[in-house]
């Protein structure tokens, strides 16, 4: 059940509190043995599956070399032709003692500066070389019980995987590690520590520690102690890795379009050599947490931006083998959570409701210990309102129990993922696959297929009862432990109660909220809308054979373009564009008020929350956003329920619902976010930092808060219905789909409504800040700066330029890593990017962002200007260009196989730029024919020092 939790439900935040590194044999035999027995000597040796009554997947092939290293291989066909190698070291921030605290992350680091193969400065080099990006073909990340390294190989010929299984054996036992590389990455991580040092990460930091007190949970973090970082050396790393980095604590994941026995072969060539060293293995004792009590936890955060409160418990309990029964309790749990989270989430969006969001979290951490935390977000005047309220809800579903309509929802919702999941099986992609087999070997859960888990699961749906989920419930939330939490802008310091007591208080003499009593809402059903006019008329009909589009222009002035594609199994995706979006804003601020108004709306008859429950059974996903050239309703389902998306589609455009109390909640979530991003270098940007570059536009940036909250529901009503009704629509679909049937439908549902012939487009004229700064202060108590460099470059509309561009930003952004990452450990992940406008005639921006300590903000931005300058001084090296251009074509051929590469870049707005549809045909040879001599004169051409325009945010030193 838990791969459907982890796809289908919220994954707790515990889980996420993991550090990456990004710039970003022979056949087994069964043996009988419990998981206990297997786990005490911290080297897991057999397989879930091998303790279990559930068989695995037929099509995984598992295997054990004589040095007790373990693998998993299996063919899967997306990406064609490419391979997902993953090695999986069961060993995180937990097996730390106290003077190795942060050695996990540290060693995940050194891995990529010097193994056996590949010294120091070559390993990305080569990534690079063979078309691979770093960050996104290439990574690792570490956590509290595992650290894993991923390489996503750009082919998978006999070469490709030979050298793959070389990175990750040399991972595995041929760390260099050696000391003047210890000392320049210490810079590094330092620099990853302050970057990801938030608000937020800090508050989840205090949680989790009190939370899990009494165990080593609390007591460690992945990231580190600083103390341990600045003065750890090479023989402390090497300890670490030699205690922990073993053939029998490695598992080695390969899944994509390969030959198994050619990569088995391969594996075993590389793997079976390895040998552990005789390092003594001390097993991390976790302890406990306590068995019952009520515990307060508050914390003052104002930089948080909200007020988050939760009610919880965390419960110790022995590891389980996955059985069959196992998996029928889970599911029962499962369902029961589900029906708390639907509650909450009703009642968040109900008039009046003193919290604008809800979450139920479930999960267990470590195999030793379970939790269930109900957090929601709130004011900081309004928290004892909504502790009130969530303690009512909780104790009214334990006393009253849940109702059969609710059930009956969480059972279709999740037998129509469980058939999805089925249904698209065949084009599911690698890296998911991959990374679903590690976490599943983790977490000693068996590896089911799609079909399986129908199989296990669906007959349990069926027969799932009201008492067993009542039971299940009641089992939840069965322990003597309790844990309530305030944390945020609530201040409820210098009071004459201490905080915890106050907290305590308000749960056992909570204040009155009525007007909540839960009750079953009687829906609506769905569609609504009658169709009574005839099928829209087609005026002209073309097949563009070259990129294999139809398009089809009815006599309403609504264009229909369709791509049929096998890249995505029975799935099917939709665009309808219509307006000018962002780029006709009569007032700042309303398009950022307009895609979460729109959505928390719902429709005219229903609200947000009845839509949900109407929709409950299908895979049927929308969005609404206000793009910078149009708004644009996108949605996704599978192909035999394109009907029920056209028809929500067309139901959203010809009846939205524009409530008082969608517009309430989303000036409440707002003023949030502002809070949040007020204090932080990152959301002043948005705010303050791309107007700046935009020379006082704001298409791009986010309008000042006080210019959102002054706006009115009645302006954005005004602005969106205009458009709703009267704009020409284009209506993009791309996947698995039958493309008669698409013109049939689309016909049916958008025929009756005239459509205006558009106006064009508002004229935009920008003037970038050329060679000015702007210096910008954040009252925050997080000690870093965001440095940003920019210089104009031109609008997007010629294509081959804006290639180039981007190629350029490639070279500048590995010659910034290499600089100011590997050489000065300034920063941890220089992002540098060019966007050309699409909107603004002339107008682009090519910048590179760094995250810095407050103090070394000016001198990182003339560092930043020098290397950049050095591109205009001579010509680059055709390794160089190399090294930039083969990850940017294995990407192209990757986004030639996508359903979002033909809906976003190619389809989007195409009625209005029909060149787009030739940018398919030209993209690769395009791209393989930028030479040194493009990207030199496109760097004078562009990046003078003297032109650039830098900011600079950061907060008081």
């Amino acid at each position: 059940m838990k791969s459907v939790m982890h796809t289908f439900f919220r994954i707790c935040v515990y889980l996420a509190i993991v550090v990456g590194c990004w710039l970003p044999v022979s056949s087994y035999t069964q043996q009988n043995v419990s998981y206990a027995s297997l786990t005490k000597d911290c080297l897991s040796i057999t397989w879930p599956h091998e303790e279990s009554d559930l068989q695995p997947d037929d099509t995984l092939h598992f295997g054990r070399l004589q040095n007790g290293l373990r693998y998993v291989l299996m063919r899967n066909a997306e990406p064609k032709d490419r391979v997902g190698l993953y090695l999986n070291v069961q060993a995180g921030s937990l097996y730390e003692d106290d003077s190795q605290q942060g050695l996990a992350h540290f060693l995940e680091h050194m891995l990529f500066n010097g193994t056996t193969h590949y010294p120091p400065g070559k390993l990305i080099k080569y990534f690079q070389s063979i078309g691979m990006g770093f960050g996104g073909d290439t990574n690792a990340y570490t956590g509290y019980d595992e650290t894993v390294y991923n390489l996503l190989l750009p082919s998978a010929s006999e070469k490709a995987l030979d050298e793959g299984f070389l990175v990750l054996a040399d991972y595995a036992r041929g760390a260099l590690l050696l000391e003047e590389e210890v000392n320049r990455e210490r810079g590094v991580i330092l620099a990853e520590k302050r970057a990801r040092d938030t608000a937020a990460s800090r508050v989840r930091k205090e949680q989790l520690a009190f939370d899990f007190s009494g165990t080593k949970i609390s007591k460690r973090n992945p990231i580190g102690k600083e103390e341990v970082i600045k003065t750890a050396d090479a023989a402390l790393l090497r300890s670490f890795y030699d205690t922990w980095y073993r053939p029998e604590n490695i598992v080695v994941v390969a899944v994509g379009d390969m030959d198994v026995t050619q990569a088995e072969a391969l594996l075993k060539k590389h793997f079976a050599p390895l040998q552990g060293t005789p390092h003594q293995i001390t097993c991390p004792e976790l302890g406990n947490v306590a068995k019952k009590g009520k515990d307060t936890f508050y914390l003052y955060e104002p930089e948080l931006g909200y007020t988050e409160l939760s009610i919880g418990t965390v419960y110790n309990i022995q590891p389980h083998a996955d059985t069959r029964a196992w998996e029928k309790l889970q599911l029962q749990e499962y369902i029961a959570v589900s029906i708390l989270n639907n509650r909450l989430e009703k009642i968040s969006r109900k008039a009046g409701s003193p919290f604008t969001e809800a979450n139920v979290y479930k999960g267990i951490f470590s195999g030793q210990f379970a939790y269930i935390n109900l957090v929601v977000q709130t004011g900081k005047d309004t928290w004892q309102e909504s502790m009130a309220l969530l303690k009512n809800s909780l104790e009214e579903m334990l006393s009253q129990g849940t109702s059969q309509a609710e059930l009956d929802r969480v059972k279709k919702e999740l037998t129509a993922h469980l058939k999805k999941q089925v249904q698209t099986a065949e084009t599911r992609d690698s890296r998911a696959l991959a990374k679903d087999i590690i976490r599943k070997i983790n977490s000693n859960e068996v590896m089911l297929s799609p079909e399986q888990e129908l199989e296990l699961y669906l007959p349990m749906l069926e027969n799932m009862t009201l008492d067993q989920v009542d039971r299940a419930m009641q089992a939840i939330w069965g322990r003597e432990r309790r844990l309530y939490e305030v944390v945020g802008t609530a201040d409820l310091r210098d009071k004459e109660q201490s905080p915890e007591d106050i907290i305590l208080k308000s749960v056992e003499h909570p204040v009155a909220v009525d007007g909540f009593t839960w009750k079953d809402d009687h829906s609506v059903k769905f569609p609504y809308l009658e169709i009574n006019t005839p099928p829209a008329a087609i005026v002209s009909r073309e097949f563009d054979k070259d990129i294999k589009v139809q398009r089809v222009t009815l006599d309403n002035n609504v264009v229909l373009q369709i791509k049929s594609t096998p890249f995505q199994k029975n799935q099917v995706n939709v665009a309808i564009h219509f307006g000018h979006g962002k780029a006709g804003e009569p007032e700042p601020g309303m398009a950022m008020v307009a895609e979460p108004f729109v959505l928390e709306s719902g429709v005219g008859r229903l609200t947000a929350e009845q839509l949900k429950e109407a929709l409950a059974g299908t895979n049927i996903e929308y969005r609404f956003n206000v793009r910078p050239e149009s708004f644009v309703y996108t949605g996704s389902c599978l192909n035999s329920e394109l009907e029920q998306l056209l028809q929500l589609l067309y139901t959203a455009l010809h009846d939205p619902g524009f409530r008082d109390n969608a517009w309430k909640t989303t000036q409440q979530r707002l003023g949030q976010l502002y809070d949040r991003l007020e204090s932080s270098v990152e959301g002043m940007m948005q705010i303050k930092g791309e107007t700046f570059l935009e020379g006082g536009g704001r298409l791009y940036g986010l309008a000042e808060h006080q210019q959102v909250a002054s706006l009115s529901m009645e302006q954005v009503v005004s602005w969106l219905e205009t458009a709703f009704q009267s704009a020409p629509l284009e209506i993009n679909i791309v996947g698995d789909v039958d493309e008669e049937q698409a013109i049939t439908l689309v016909r049916k549902y958008f025929a009756g409504h005239e459509r205006k012939p558009a106006k064009s487009s508002p004229a935009h004229q920008v003037s970038f800040p050329t060679g000015k700064q702007e210096n910008i202060t954040v009252h925050s108590s997080i000690d870093k700066a965001l440095v940003t460099v920019a210089w104009k470059t031109n609008d997007f509309w010629d294509i081959s330029r804006t290639r180039r561009l981007n190629i350029l930003a490639s070279v500048l952004d590995d010659r910034l890593r290499m600089t100011i990452r590997e050489e000065l450990g300034a920063t941890y992940s220089p992002v540098v990017y060019n966007r050309s406008s699409r909107v603004y005639p002339g107008y682009g921006v090519l910048r590179a962002q760094l995250i810095v300590a407050s103090g070394q903000a000016e001198t990182i931005a003339e560092i930043v200007k020098r290397v950049a300058k050095e591109l205009t001084n001579t010509s680059i090296p055709e390794s160089e260009l190399h090294r930039a251009l083969e990850p940017t074509l294995t990407s192209i051929r990757d986004y030639k196989r996508d359903n979002r590469y033909w809906l976003d870049s190619v389809l989007s707005l195409a009625t209005r730029h029909p060149e787009q549809l030739q940018w398919p045909l030209s993209i690769l040879p395009d791209f393989q024919s930028i030479s040194v001599d493009d990207i030199r004169q496109i760097a004078l051409e562009y990046l003078q020092p003297e032109k650039a325009a830098m900011v600079i945010i950061s907060s008081p030193q």
